[in-house]
């Protein structure tokens, strides 16, 4: 399948209908296990959207859009 789209407007869409998900929930939590390659291209280029260097980080980081955090995990398969 073709993959379109910004990353972030992707994840700002699925964040939405997750908080108007018809269910009561403790919290909102999407995780991605990304292999190294996709892992630092997806961090780089939240740095970037954000405006802000930050350290690599080892092998998780979190943004949150609204209610949603979303969790990038490096697998180490």
């Amino acid at each position: 399948m073709e993959k379109k789209g910004d990353l972030l407007n992707q994840l700002a869409i699925i964040s939405d209908l997750c908080e108007k998900m018809n269910s009561d929930t403790i919290s909102r939590t999407l995780i991605f296990e990304m292999n190294e390659s996709e892992f630092l291209k997806t961090f780089d280029l939240m740095q970037k959207k954000y405006g802000r260097k930050m350290d690599k980080p080892k092998d998780s980081f979190t943004i949150t859009i609204g209610t949603v955090d979303i969790v990038f995990n490096m697998s180490n398969v």
